[in-house]
C-alpha cells in the first residue's frame, strides 16, 4: 500500500452532504470489530495460521493517528494501540468508522489471514444487510503482473506478483433490488483483471455520484461502456480501433454476434446521456442540469448494458 491510500478513504472522498443519512449504529461496529478479531487470530480457518491481532490493532491505529493528525485517538488514558483504537472506533463519526472498514483491506497483516480477501468482501457485506445500513464493499481487484521485487530476499529480479489494482470501498446502496440483479452483478463481473480499466471508471461514476457530481457521474459512466466493448471486440478480435465512438463499438458488436438492431437505440442513451448532458462537452450559453435521477438512471443502464453485452459475447 502507498502512503498516500491512508488519505484515500470513505471520509475524504465524501466532499458534499449525503443525500442519504449515514448510518454506523454500535450493533453495526460491535459486530464488524469481533469480526476482525475472529479474521485476523485466524479462528475461523480450517487450519492455525497464527495470531495476528496485535498487528492489527497496531497498524490501525498508526494508520488513524496519520488520518486524524492526532498522538492519541480517544479520550481518557488508554493503557494500549488496541484500547485506544477500539475506545475511539466505538464512539467516532459514521463516516470514519468506514474508514476503519476500508483500512482493513490495506493492511500488511492481511497478508497472513487465511481467508480468501473477496470472501471477506462478502462476509462484511452480510453484516451490512443485517442491520440495514443501505451500504456495501466493493471487491478487491487484483492484477498478475511481472516486475522487480526490491524486497529482501529477491533484491531486484523480476516475478510474477499479484497486485491489487482496487482496494475495496464502501458505496452507498440507493435500491436493494436493483443493487443486487444489476449493480452486484456489474460490479463482480468488472472485478476480472482484464476488465481493471472498465472497472475503475465505473467506480469513479459511483463515488462522483454519491459525491453529487452527477455530471462526471454520466461522463465516467459512457467511459465504463465504451471500454467494455473495446475489450470485448479485443477479445473477440473484431475490428476496431482506439478512437472509434460508443455508438460505432455497438454496431460492431451487433453485426457480428448477430444481435437484433432494434437493441442499438436503447444501448446507445448510456452515450446520448454522455453526450447531451454530461461535462464530457462544453455547455456553451445554455448550462447543463444533470439530476440525481438522470445519474442513477445512468448507473443502472450502463451496469444492465455491460452485464447484457457480456452475456451476449461470452
Amino acid at each position: 500500500m502507498k502512503f498516500s491510500q491512508i488519505f484515500d478513504v470513505f471520509s475524504k472522498r465524501k466532499k458534499e452532504v449525503e443525500p442519504f443519512v449515514l448510518n454506523a449504529p454500535t450493533t453495526l461496529r460491535n459486530k464488524i470489530l469481533l469480526y476482525s478479531i475472529d479474521v485476523f487470530s485466524n479462528s475461523r480457518g480450517n487450519f492455525s495460521s497464527g495470531d495476528y491481532t496485535d498487528e492489527f490493532w497496531n497498524e490501525i491505529h498508526q494508520m488513524l493517528l496519520y488520518r486524524h493528525g492526532k498522538f492519541q485517538l480517544s479520550n481518557g488514558n488508554p493503557q494500549s494501540r488496541s484500547e485506544d483504537v477500539f475506545n475511539f472506533l466505538l464512539t467516532c463519526k459514521d463516516e470514519d468508522f468506514f474508514d476503519f472498514i476500508e483500512y482493513i483491506f490495506k493492511l500488511k497483516c492481511l497478508f497472513h489471514v487465511s481467508t480468501e480477501k473477496n470472501v471477506l468482501v462478502a462476509e462484511i457485506n452480510e453484516l451490512f444487510a443485517s442491520e440495514n445500513v443501505g451500504y456495501e464493499l466493493t471487491e478487491i481487484v487484483n492484477e498478475e503482473v511481472v516486475e522487480p521485487v526490491d524486497e529482501y530476499p529477491f533484491f531486484g529480479r523480476k516475478m510474477r506478483v499479484n497486485k491489487t489494482i482496487a482496494y475495496p470501498q464502501v458505496i452507498k446502496k440507493d435500491d436493494q433490488v436493483i443493487h443486487t440483479t444489476t449493480l452486484m452483478p456489474a460490479l463482480n463481473l468488472l472485478s476480472d483483471p482484464k476488465y481493471k480499466t472498465a472497472n475503475q471508471e465505473y467506480l469513479e461514476a459511483l463515488e462522483d455520484y454519491r459525491k453529487g457530481d452527477y455530471g462526471d457521474c454520466l461522463t465516467k459512466c459512457g467511459s465504463a461502456f465504451e471500454s467494455v466493448m473495446k475489450i470485448i471486440c479485443d477479445s473477440k478480435k473484431w475490428q476496431y480501433k482506439q478512437t472509434d465512438t460508443a455508438s460505432v463499438l455497438l454496431t460492431t458488436i451487433i453485426r457480428e454476434t448477430g444481435l437484433e438492431s432494434f437493441f442499438e437505440e436503447p444501448l446507445k442513451i448510456i452515450a446520448t446521456l454522455r453526450n447531451r448532458l454530461s461535462k464530457s462537452h462544453g455547455a456553451g450559453v445554455a448550462p447543463k442540469k444533470v439530476t440525481q435521477n438522470y445519474a442513477r438512471y445512468a448507473l443502472n443502464s450502463t451496469a444492465a448494458a455491460i452485464m447484457f453485452l457480456v452475456n451476449e459475447t461470452k
